[in-house]
């Protein structure tokens, strides 16, 4: 999974209705290790030109996250990599290959605001707590037309909690 972001965005996909797992939901561009992949960030490079018909050489590696486990406990490996290339060229020149219908740049100061979490309790494997924030419309600027409210939830709001507790420093967008 690629948690894209650079000083002042964090960048999210609306995955595709059609898309047989987690459709219509708020993720970041990801997918599976392949065998050619050396490592979770060779992978991840990959399905971001695949996802985005753009260039594998605008990301720069920030890291690695904890690993996030799924619903049905499967492993994520987030990697973190700071867009190289302004906001405007990257939505300006960024192509779906279908996979998702949409993408967002929602900003750091709205994720960083712990009022803006909320979360539940889960009782599935064992207990434990589901984070939810809502990407606020207005707050957030989009490929399509469509700005309404959007449901950052699971994995990938998982993922963002992760990074704000483990490496935002108290400036927005410095990490």
């Amino acid at each position: 999974m690629l948690f894209l972001c650079d000083e002042r965005d964090v960048y999210f996909i609306k995955r595709s209705d059609k898309m047989p797992t987690h459709g219509g939901q708020v993720a970041f561009v990801g997918g599976h290790k392949t065998a050619a992949d050396r490592d979770p960030w060779d992978a991840a490079r990959r399905e971001f030109e695949e996802e985005t018909s753009i260039s594998r050489e605008v990301l720069e590696f920030v890291g690695y996250l904890p690993v996030v486990l799924t619903a049905r406990l499967q492993p994520i490996i987030p990697v973190v990599a700071k867009l190289t290339v302004s906001k405007e060229e990257f939505l300006g020149s960024v192509v779906s290959n279908g996979e998702w219908v949409d993408l967002m740049a929602y900003p750091w100061s709205e994720l960083a605001q712990e009022q803006n979490w909320e979360f539940a309790w889960r009782n599935g494997y064992g207990r434990s707590p589901v984070l939810f924030h809502t990407l606020k419309n207005g707050k957030f600027e989009a490929l399509t037309a469509d700005h309404h409210a959007h449901l950052l939830w699971g994995a990938t709001a998982s993922m963002v909690w992760d990074f704000l507790h483990l490496y935002f420093k108290p400036s927005v967008g410095s990490y």
